[in-house]
């Protein structure tokens, strides 16, 4: 992804791998299928192809999304960001979402977030101005599919500048 504002931000929402079924287990320590750790390492395998460098990580504490994380970041060789794993993200909707990446640090320019449905689909959906891919807003608004990765960017000075309708949405990734 690349842009010709040196100054814009790269913001990549996704939702976690798929997941085992809940075989009598709390929600929140549901593990990755095997085949959700493969569709993470294709997410890492896309960011590291497209040069894309992550400085800022927000993840949910839920089971999947930490082991989405892992499997993301094993394919993002060199990375040296910052990682933080939060409640919120698991318990909290597209406006709480949006809170978090609000106090992210400006010096941050791309920032990974992984999460839940619906919350991921439904803030991709949110921020999406005019200039966005329509086929990437329509699949936004049916949903998030598993592993699955929004592309968003804008020129805000500061994350907290984020809003409705303030980035542009360039697709989303279906590994």
């Amino acid at each position: 992804m690349s842009s010709s504002d040196p100054d814009s931000r790269l913001l990549l929402l996704m939702r976690h791998g798929k997941a085992e079924s809940g075989s009598g287990q709390p929600d929140h320590a549901r593990a990755l299928a095997e085949k959700g750790e493969a569709q993470a390492r294709l997410v890492g395998e896309y960011l590291a192809a497209q040069s894309v460098r992550v400085s800022r990580v927000l993840v949910s504490d839920a089971l999947r999304t930490t082991q989405t994380w892992e499997a993301t970041a094993s394919m993002m060789p060199g990375f040296d960001g910052e990682v933080s794993f939060h409640e919120d993200i698991y318990t909290g909707g597209a406006a709480e979402l949006l809170a978090l990446v609000h106090g992210v640090e400006s010096r941050h320019s791309v920032v990974l977030v992984i999460g839940h449905e619906p919350t991921i689909s439904t803030l991709s959906a949110v921020l999406a101005d005019d200039d966005s891919d329509a086929g990437a807003v329509a699949q936004a608004r049916i949903g998030m599919p598993t592993g699955g990765l929004a592309v968003l960017s804008s020129g805000v000075d500061g994350w907290d500048e984020l809003q409705e309708e303030s980035a542009t949405l360039h697709t989303i990734v279906r590994p």
